[in-house]
């Protein structure tokens, strides 16, 4: 039969392996490699670079302004965000994102469509509390309350100002920008970062009484140096450092606009006592921000108030300085 060849030659291959195996010096006798397949070329694509995304928490890299001259004398490096309260509630977008209710009790000036489940691309093109029609930001901080009541802030301010001395070099916040400043958690009014005041007096806690007429104000300053790529971070601070010298660290490298809030309180008679924030004592203070600013706009008010050396109102006019 002509399958008995076959049979013959398998065995002895079989047999061959056998005995290789059994006896290292054995000569192996290998089959030849297939012939290998041809595959068609297939042009070489280059990998497209990621665009920035928001959602994923990063910008594109950017560069910092360098100039080689000294900038010119300015005394104001600054614009002004003038807002009304909008609502309270427990929410906070930035620490407990998607939880309603889940934060201590916080004041919303700007976005009046600002929740829980808010971010910075649904705040854009949205209403606003402010002076500029185009700042749809949203900024929140504890509420105070006075023996139970609640106190209503006067008019907030957010300052834009310079932190680093090169005026010059300051870029806007970039599209999904997120940040805490301050710390719920301070330990006692020594170590609080922001100042309490009312006529004639200026300290780091509320004052025994304030003289009748006169509002009660905390202020807070914050970090104004980016690390450059990241819109946010796990602790909502670590992507800003503070200026050394009036310059920004090489780790971050890049400025950004100083904020400085500034929430006014009239309080009946100048009375300060049983004053209490929802976060807890005054030390406690702290406050968010979401950018929704429509970003030419603010561009524009960095690079005309900021870069320019000018005082600027909340409309993003200097009197004085056209």
């Amino acid at each position: 039969m002509r399958l008995r060849p076959l049979f013959a030659v398998l065995a002895a291959g079989a047999l061959l392996t056998a005995v290789a195996a059994c006896d290292p010096s054995a000569p192996v006798i290998s089959q030849p490699p297939p012939s290998p397949t041809v595959l068609s070329p297939v042009p070489s694509v280059a990998p497209s670079s990621p665009s920035p995304s928001v959602s994923a928490g990063t910008a594109a890299p950017q560069p910092a302004k360098t100039f080689t001259d000294k900038p010119p004398q300015a005394q104001y490096r600054e614009f002004a965000a003038n807002c009304t309260e909008t609502h309270r509630a427990g929410d906070d977008p930035i620490v407990f994102p998607g939880l309603p209710g889940a934060a201590h009790d916080h004041t919303f000036v700007g976005n009046p469509a600002t929740t829980a489940t808010s971010t910075p691309e649904s705040l854009l093109k949205g209403s606003t509390s402010c002076q500029d029609k185009l700042d749809a930001s949203s900024y929140w901080f504890p509420t105070l309350s006075q023996n139970g009541t609640v106190v209503q802030p006067q008019m907030v301010t957010v300052y834009y100002k310079s932190g680093v001395k090169d005026y010059r070099t300051v870029q806007p916040f970039p599209a999904g920008f997120r940040l805490v400043v301050g710390d719920v958690k301070t330990a006692s009014a020594e170590q609080f970062t922001g100042t309490w005041s009312c006529t004639g007096y200026l300290g780091k806690d509320i004052p025994p009484s304030c003289p009748a007429g006169s509002s009660l104000i905390v202020r807070m300053q914050a970090p104004s140096c980016w690390d450059g790529v990241h819109l946010d971070s796990p602790d909502h601070k670590s992507h800003m450092a503070w200026p050394v010298g009036g310059v920004c660290p090489k780790d971050h490298p890049v400025p950004l606009p100083m904020f400085e809030l500034k929430v006014p309180y009239k309080l009946p008679g100048g009375n300060t006592g049983g004053l209490r924030y929802s976060s807890g004592a005054a030390h406690s203070f702290h406050y968010d921000f979401m950018n929704g600013w429509d970003a030419p706009r603010q561009a524009q008010l960095v690079a005309h108030c900021v870069n320019g050396g000018r005082q600027c109102n909340g409309l993003g006019v200097d009197q004085h300085k056209p």
